[in-house]
């Protein structure tokens, strides 16, 4: 460069910086209402960002059927009585079985329903029935009242099966210290034999038939029953599963220390941390959990409950510690399938599972270690990993995401071993409770008798 340009050159130079600073400066200075313009070309990146994903999950399949579920009425939980019979109740915990009760009053005596020589169905324990007096029908609720002998009503068998069945009686059953209403219903001869053909016990029943999507989506909705777990798999299952145990751990301690000073605190407790001696026991034993020193037991069952047909895998897992059951939780998991692999795996071994697949946990429910803190669970729950049974799928409505039917111990059955069967829609982000649960109350009737 010519010795007379460079003054020009740094000139320009100079001149370049000074625009520079001077726009720095004035953009510092705007103060726009979310801040400087730096912050909101920052906020603008973060919302568009947001926006994409918030368009990628809105691509994603979500349940859309729980208002036609909700549209087409209550759905009840249905059990096989015999071969051409399925039981129901709609008014569960009615009243006493043993009080002076209209439905047993002495001049109203009830029959007794002839029992199945083969019992089925014994989670739901509705082999008792008895026919009530006709002149007790006003005493029952109004949806007993309504339904008369003859009336069809829609009985899901499994997820591409639903058959009608015809109201026989209204039946009363005993539940423990309680008894239910409801009624005994007969299968059409037409339809017995795909009655007889299923394996299941326990149905969903309802008045009216639930819309169909439209178009209907084919899901393929069902148990994966050659489902396997490759080393690698359950090893990442056993993780997510003790993170997730110790996160709930810390939550359900917190909260039973910050309810331990609260009026129904037992007098006469311990100072330290105002926490009584049951509750310092546990707090001692989740210390060791926390410190990974109980021994997990867990098993699992895959499905296809979903439209995009990855698996889900249902877990159940309990912690021991000194061989006593310390910590139970469910857990469910996305097993991420690439979608272009999917055919092939599924053709080779029947079962998506047989692969080594990254698995995602969804979601959990940790209900029983929370009420074996606060002494309200049963005296023999968790001996078994039978604290939650899925007995049945469904979809009702055909849009590709399952509803369960679930068989659950009560986590807060203080007064004996209560279950209940309650009947769920099925999403990844929980569990949707589709109508209140039918609850069985498994005390003997000796205990119900006030002494």
């Amino acid at each position: 460069m010519r010795r007379k340009n460079r003054k020009w050159a740094a000139m320009a130079a100079g001149l370049y910086l000074l625009v520079m600073v001077s726009a720095y400066r004035w953009a510092v200075s705007q103060r726009l209402p979310e801040g400087s313009i730096f912050n909101k070309i920052e906020r603008d990146g973060i919302r568009r960002l947001a926006e994409e994903k918030a368009k990628a999950d809105a691509a994603e399949p979500k349940p859309m059927g729980e208002s036609r579920l909700t549209a087409a009425g209550p759905a009840f939980v249905a059990a096989r009585y015999d071969a051409t019979h399925v039981v129901f109740m709609l008014a569960a915990e009615t009243e006493s079985r043993f009080s002076s009760s209209p439905l047993v009053h002495a001049d109203r005596t009830p029959t007794k329903v002839p029992a199945p020589s083969t019992p089925a169905a014994p989670l739901a324990g509705l082999q008792e029935l008895w026919e009530p007096d006709s002149q007790a029908l006003h005493f029952f609720p109004e949806i007993i009242q309504e339904t008369q002998p003859g009336e069809q009503w829609t009985l899901s068998l499994s997820p591409d099966s639903t058959i009608p069945v015809v109201i026989d009686r209204t039946v009363v059953a005993p539940t423990g210290c309680s008894l239910a209403l409801g009624f005994l219903a007969t299968v059409p001869a037409v339809q017995q034999a795909a009655f007889a053909a299923s394996s299941r016990d326990y149905f969903a029943v309802r008045r009216t038939a639930v819309a169909s999507a439209d178009p209907p989506v084919a899901s393929h909705i069902g148990e994966l029953p050659q489902a396997k777990l490759l080393p690698s798999m359950a090893k990442q299952i056993e993780e997510q599963l003790n993170d997730r145990m110790k996160q709930e751990v810390l939550k359900i301690d917190a909260r039973l220390l910050a309810n331990a000073g609260s009026p129904g605190a037992t007098a006469g407790e311990s100072p330290l941390g105002s926490a009584r001696p049951q509750l310092k026991e546990w707090i001692h034993a989740d210390q060791g959990l926390t410190r990974g020193e109980g021994k997990l037991d867990y098993d699992f069952r895959g499905f296809r409950l979903t439209p995009d047909g990855a698996p889900r895998l249902f877990v159940r897992a309990r912690w021991k510690l000194a061989d006593a059951t310390v910590f139970l939780m469910t857990a469910w998991f996305r097993a991420d399938v690439p979608k272009a692999e999917e055919p092939q795996r599924e053709s080779r071994s029947g079962s998506s599972m047989g692969a080594d697949v990254p698995l995602v946990l969804l979601f959990a429910d940790s209900s029983w270690s929370t009420a074996l803190r606060e002494g309200d669970a049963a005296a023999r729950l968790g001996d078994k990993l039978d604290f939650e049974t899925i007995l049945n799928e469904f979809d009702a409505d055909h849009d590709g995401w399952a509803e369960l039917l679930i068989h659950s111990h009560d986590a807060h059955s203080n007064g004996g071993p209560s279950t209940a069967i309650t009947l769920y829609l099925y999403t990844d982000l929980g569990l949707v409770p589709m109508k209140t649960p039918f609850r069985r109350d498994g005390q003997s009737p000796e205990s119900c008798l006030d002494p």
